[in-house]
């Protein structure tokens, strides 16, 4: 390579690594979420405020756990004895310390313990609470997002029938009432597809709301609702829910709390003791020392007995919850499911002798106007019916998918 050709390559190199460097590569964006149920359940769990203080919570009370039966801090006490114009006659220290017996301390963190676990399951059933609620409102974006579209379909076909009058008017006898029909309702299916924006775009504030987002941030289109799992029965889901269900547990965890604190109470009867030394220190003779044992008496009798009735109290009012729980939970259960099999079974109604006939009917009534066999009004009214079944059968997937989020709710999780 001669001297000239040389320099030309090292030109061509230097050029493209300034283009490189003066072109850095554009970092690939995140995917927006809002496409699956999956994407916005997962932002939900990392950005949600009301999920971050529950978790806050349940952290507070595992760390009030490791204060709960340690001994109290001692006690140092320094005395100045026989003081007068001479000086101090005696100097004492004294340090003691209270020591709660009968195996106090271990109750008292049995009861931190329980409480702790409460609070643990309560942060679970607010994500829980808060996951369900997400997917409620992801199935009714995803049936916004396809009611648009079935909109938009609709005004596209009253257009190209108003386009087909209005080539006929003026030579055939299409009459121009026809025309004006056409349009009315073309202005008519403009203003659904207004309206349908909007449900699009409140559905999609609702759910950046849930996320933790701020309302207007952009939202992937969704691509469908989410599957559900054929074959449920109540009995299984109550089984699960009574394994599972997140306040339950929580109220299982505060009937131990109780019971703890009712055996703590029922031990305040006996006595604590206080042990301490003192270490004399005098100015003629030797230094001498002290000891001392402290019983504190538990004379308040009405008081302890009070606080052991309310404990007992306490604790049966929490058995009584948690029973009720369990039956509203079962309930609560029968409820959602009853009302999901019937959705369901609508569900089929609608997609197997409804839709077909109502399609078919759209199809035969255009054919017949476009051969002029068929008044307009008949074509737009099957087309109306057609879409009125079209929103019904949204409306109920999204309740569907609404019963079936309560379900997994109830259950405590994923069926």
């Amino acid at each position: 390579m001669n001297r000239a050709g040389h320099s030309a390559w090292l030109a061509l190199i230097g050029a493209t690594a300034a283009l490189l460097w003066l072109s850095p590569l554009k970092a690939k964006e995140p995917a927006l979420p809002g496409a699956t149920v999956e994407s916005v359940v997962t932002l939900a769990r990392r950005l949600n405020p009301d999920l971050a203080a529950a978790a806050l919570d349940a952290e507070a009370a595992i760390y009030k756990v490791g204060t709960a039966g340690v001994l109290a801090d001692p006690t140092f006490e320094f005395e100045a004895w026989d003081v007068n114009r001479r000086g101090v006659g005696q100097r004492r220290f004294a340090v003691s310390q209270e020591f709660k017996l009968w195996g106090k301390r271990d109750l008292e963190r049995d009861v931190a313990r329980s409480d702790a676990s409460a609070a643990r399951y309560q942060s679970a059933a607010a994500t829980v609470n808060l996951i369900a609620r997400v997917k409620a409102v992801h199935a009714e974006y995803n049936a916004a997002h396809e009611a648009l579209a079935l909109s938009l379909d609709l005004k596209r076909r009253v257009d190209e029938i108003s386009g087909l009058l209005r080539t006929r008017y003026g030579t055939t006898s299409v009459e121009q009432q026809d025309v004006i029909k056409a349009d009315i309702e073309s202005a008519t299916a403009e203003v659904d597809v207004a309206r349908r924006r909007g449900d699009l775009k409140a559905a999609a504030a609702r759910l950046n709301t849930l996320i933790g987002r701020r309302p207007l941030e952009a939202l992937a289109a969704p691509t469908g609702f989410r599957p559900i799992k054929a074959n449920l029965t109540i009995a299984g889901i109550q089984a699960r829910a009574h394994a599972a269900n997140p306040a339950l547990a929580a109220s299982a965890a505060l009937v131990g709390s109780a019971k703890s604190t009712k055996s703590l109470t029922d031990l305040n009867g006996y006595p604590d003791v206080t042990l301490g030394a003192r270490y004399v220190q005098r100015p003629v003779g030797s230094d001498t020392g002290e000891f001392l044992v402290g019983i504190k008496l538990p004379l308040q009798v009405d008081a302890k007995d009070a606080a052991q009735r309310a404990a007992s109290s306490n604790l049966g009012a929490s058995q009584a919850r948690l029973d009720a729980l369990r039956l509203k939970l079962d309930g609560a259960i029968a409820d959602a499911w009853i009302g999901y099999d019937t959705v369901e079974q609508a569900i089929r109604i609608h997609t197997a002798r409804l839709l077909p006939p109502s399609e078919l009917s759209v199809k035969t009534a255009r054919s017949g106007f476009e051969a002029g066999t068929t008044d307009l009004s008949i074509v737009f009214e099957a087309e109306r019916r057609l879409r009125t079944i079209h929103l019904d059968l949204l409306k109920l997937r999204v309740e569907q998918q609404s019963r079936y989020a309560e379900m997994e709710r109830l259950a405590g999780g994923s069926l």
